[in-house]
């Protein structure tokens, strides 16, 4: 049986920094995104739906608070630090921290009456993690261990990486997130270094080596994601030298991302810099004409265009989305067995049951 408890020994301290974010012991911290709330108000989810995952049971977070090692000018969070903690909490920790933090900040979506209560429980039992939301996750020493205890809890790893630190993507292979993604700030290394602001020497000879190991992750199952941060002005530039790089790769997707001009960003670029999703077609179009990949979608509220590789490409991510979708169902027999509805969930502290067996 799935736990509706948390054990106070088990998880990190949590603290409220603003709404809607909670720090999570020591290094770690999660965030609702509008897409999370979007899905509990039964509107729209996010542009990840189309890899089989459900906004609404999607925790957003990071094991690396401001921890970084590029300095994007379009970035939304502060620059500044530098050096890691003293010491690192453990994968079984930031997992029991990160689900106890994403149920107490939905919490009080259970006395809503826009919201569904088949919706809340749902979104009371976790079953996708987006390692994304702050710093650079590979910079976390223990991400490959991460990764398995997030799958080992019936969630799938969704981890989005600047690929600055290949080696230990290279230890991910044989525990592999079930979506790979590894963003791409430039075309050639001028205007990479331009655009993502590396803090070290030999950043994209290290982004070329992370890019390289792409076909790996496919051959062990994970859906794998080249994600062109677009900023005008600044990277979207060169196609040629994108599609050079996409050849290099050979991702089953491309997706282009537009910068949207929010947070730290707006004291460094203008808001020209925001491109608009024409522009994202335009340039995408000049991709496809160079590498044979084809628009598969495209999501003009996040303002972002997939392209696809080819059919196979698709066809094996709507495979791998059908079986999600189908354990997901089974691991739910679980727990839903136990509430009649979502007045019978109760948040309390106490040593939890375990919970059931991982992803196969």
């Amino acid at each position: 049986m799935e736990s509706t408890n948390l054990s106070a020994g088990a998880s990190p301290q949590l603290e409220s920094v603003r709404p809607g974010y909670m720090r999570v012991g020591r290094n770690s911290a999660v965030e609702i995104c509008r897409w999370t709330r979007s899905a509990l108000l039964g509107k729209r989810m996010c542009y990840k739906r189309w890899y089989g995952v459900y906004s609404h049971r999607c925790i957003q977070m990071t094991p690396n608070v401001g921890l970084c090692d590029f300095e994007c000018p379009f970035c939304w969070r502060p620059h500044g630090r530098r050096g890691g903690p003293i010491s690192w909490d453990g994968p079984a920790e930031i997992v029991d921290g990160i689900i106890d933090a994403q149920r107490r900040l939905l919490v009080g979506y259970k006395g809503n009456p826009l919201v569904d209560g088949h919706l809340f429980l749902e979104a009371m039992f976790p079953r996708h993690v987006a390692i994304s939301l702050d710093g650079e996750p590979a910079m976390y020493p223990w991400l490959r261990e991460l990764v398995s205890e997030i799958r080992g809890r019936g969630m799938t790893a969704f981890l989005v990486t600047n690929g600055s630190v290949p080696g230990r993507l290279r230890g991910l292979r044989g525990a592999p997130p079930h979506n790979l993604y590894v963003s791409l700030y430039g075309p050639s290394e001028e205007v990479f270094e331009r655009s993502a602001r590396p803090l070290f020497r030999g950043a994209w000879e290290r982004v070329m080596e992370s890019l390289s190991m792409m076909g790996d992750f496919e051959d062990a199952g994970s859906n794998t994601l080249l994600r062109l941060t677009m900023v005008r002005g600044l990277n979207m530039v060169d196609p040629d030298g994108y599609s050079r790089v996409i050849g290099l790769a050979r991702p089953m997707f491309v997706e282009l991302k537009g910068y949207t001009w929010v947070g730290e960003s707006t004291r460094r670029l203008t808001i020209d810099a925001m491109p608009t999703l024409g522009d994202l077609e335009s340039f995408a179009a000049e991709l496809e004409s160079r590498t044979g990949y084809r628009t598969a979608d495209v999501d003009g509220k996040s303002r972002v265009v997939m392209l696809a590789r080819g059919g196979e490409a698709l066809e094996r991510a709507r495979e791998t989305a059908s079986r999600l979708r189908s354990r997901i169902a089974e691991l739910d027999e679980q727990w839903r067995k136990n509430y009649a509805g979502a007045d019978e969930f109760r948040l309390v502290r106490a040593q939890p049951p375990p919970w059931p067996g991982g992803w196969i």
